[in-house]
């Protein structure tokens, strides 16, 4: 369905979409206060729309349900073991990183709540505050894995040069920390100047200005494929040549093959989750005449792609944190601290105490062989730093 409107100063474009059938009040309304630009206004499948709010509403659930625990456990063994020994750049910006991905993560439940009822269920202000914490810790948080990617980087291909650096290296991974806060700021600009909640839609979204002519929304997506391409370049360069690195070593290596395939899945899921969105943005941005099926594709397209972005905030703590020796004992420590190691095994293995004295007790095993991979030790770091 299609039909003549005058076109609102917030939305200069040829399309403009409806997430419900405009009313005879709402055209008096638009013909009355918005300029005489013509535009066609499309008319969404409602069926795909349930299915559309269905999906997204699952992915934020299952984000958040998984991504909540996952950096709250990262930022608590952080907060309680290492407060005073943040020891090399990969620490910091992985604290730095679970911080960002939990408060992207805290938007969700205002997000779930948009997409059930359709419209935004606070105000202006909410509106705004609620966007730019997902703009800024997005942000952040894809410019801070490509920072550790660069760590990772110097650790094994230039491992010498970052044994010298080593003493400073503290210091230049909070400044780069400060760094990325201030660029994710200042990318995330265009969208906190002209984000309202939409008077017609009824949604927290972008809302132009008078004279804007999409100047604004076009800066807007410029910024988010630029914080995506950035990182993305910058992960698949050092990971390449972390990759190079590693197979130039003779033999077979445990430690070797769990790191590659630990590169392969950073690279993979990064990409997985990422490129998709960034990909339709840039469709959005450089085809500004559409028809109203390739507008209702494209919206479908968007959201889909932009709830599966989520997913990566939940899978953060697992590739990056808790893969590392140090972090899985940080964690075992912390909640055998908090009581629930005891609780749990007391309940699944009741007998666990006696098992494990009549263990102790029992001689240690001699004359074990044991293999070395030598080459292994020459150009493998210690594998809690990947």
């Amino acid at each position: 369905m299609m039909s003549r409107m005058m076109s609102p100063i917030f939305e200069p474009m040829h399309l403009f979409w409806l997430g419900y059938r405009a009313s005879a009040n709402h055209k008096k309304h638009l013909k009355s206060n918005y300029c005489s630009t013509p535009v066609i206004i499309c008319e969404p499948d409602n069926s795909r729309e349930l299915s559309i709010m269905i999906f997204q509403v699952t992915v934020f659930l299952i984000a958040f349900i998984l991504g909540v625990p996952g950096n709250s456990l990262v930022i608590a063994t952080f907060t309680k073991y290492r407060r005073l020994r943040l020891r090399c750049m990969t620490d910091v910006f992985l604290f730095c990183l679970a911080i960002s991905d939990l408060l992207l993560l805290l938007t969700l439940p205002l997000e779930t709540t948009e997409a059930i009822q359709g419209s935004w269920p606070l105000g202006n202000d909410i509106c705004r505050l609620n966007y730019g914490l997902c703009a800024i810790n997005t942000y952040s948080g894809l410019l801070l894995l490509a920072c550790i990617s660069i760590d990772r980087y110097m650790l094994v291909v230039w491992a010498r040069t970052a044994q010298t650096l080593r003493p400073s290296m503290l210091c230049y991974s909070k400044l780069s920390a400060i760094c990325v806060a201030v660029i994710s700021f200042v990318l995330s600009l265009p969208e906190l100047h002209s984000t309202a909640v939409h008077p017609i839609s009824k949604r927290c979204e972008y809302v132009g200005i008078e004279g804007d002519k999409g100047r604004i929304k076009l800066l807007a997506r410029m910024a988010k494929i630029i914080g995506f391409c950035v990182p993305c370049v910058t992960m698949l360069v050092c990971y390449s040549a972390i990759g190079h690195v590693l197979m130039q070593g003779r033999g077979k290596c445990f430690r070797r093959q769990k790191t590659l395939r630990l590169i392969v899945a950073l690279i993979v899921l990064f990409l997985l989750f990422q490129l998709p969105y960034a990909i339709v943005l840039s469709i959005r941005m450089f085809i500004t005449k559409y028809s109203c099926q390739f507008w209702e594709d494209i919206h479908l397209a968007e959201d889909v792609t932009r709830s599966l972005a989520y997913v990566r905030c939940c899978l953060n703590p697992l590739l990056y944190a808790l893969v590392g020796v140090r972090f899985r004992n940080d964690v075992i420590r912390l909640l055998r601290d908090c009581g629930c190691i005891q609780a749990c095994l007391s309940r699944v293995i009741p007998k666990l105490e006696y098992e494990s004295s009549a263990t102790l007790s029992s001689p240690p095993p001699t004359n074990i062989p044991r293999t070395y991979d030598v080459n292994a030790s020459k150009i493998l770091p210690d594998v809690d730093r990947l």
